[in-house]
């Protein structure tokens, strides 16, 4: 699935912190996911709970709101099917954009010389 320049960023912070846990669960704030943000990506806060439900409606993670005692929001987020395999889905999605552009490459230098040849023989 493709995912969106801000979904993306957000996956990679969930499958960060979920990942490394032996159940695939974090509780997590809102101000705390904002924080690992970089800030070369425009994201609000407005954006984080709509990125949320995309990546849920996409079957990557399952998220659910809760409040501490103190009123202050949670995030229980859980990784589904396809934000367990993120990560390889994304170095297999890279490794077949290096191999086109190699083949794309090796396309134009043979093409290259046969016209180099052709021109060399037919003068």
């Amino acid at each position: 699935m493709i995912l969106e320049k801000q979904e993306k960023k957000l996956m990679d912070i969930v499958y960060e912190l979920a990942s490394g846990t032996s159940n695939g669960q974090y509780l997590v704030t809102p101000q705390e996911l904002l924080e690992r943000i970089s800030f070369n990506v425009d994201f609000r806060e407005s954006d984080l709970e709509t990125n949320l439900n995309r990546l849920m409606l996409d079957n990557y993670c399952n998220f659910e709101k809760a409040k501490k005692a103190n009123g202050d929001l949670m995030y229980l987020i859980t990784l589904k099917d396809n934000g367990i395999s993120y990560l390889r889905d994304r170095q297999v999605s890279r490794r077949k954009a290096v191999t086109r552009i190699i083949v794309t490459i090796l396309i134009a230098a043979l093409s290259f010389s046969i016209k180099s040849i052709l021109q060399a023989i037919i003068g």
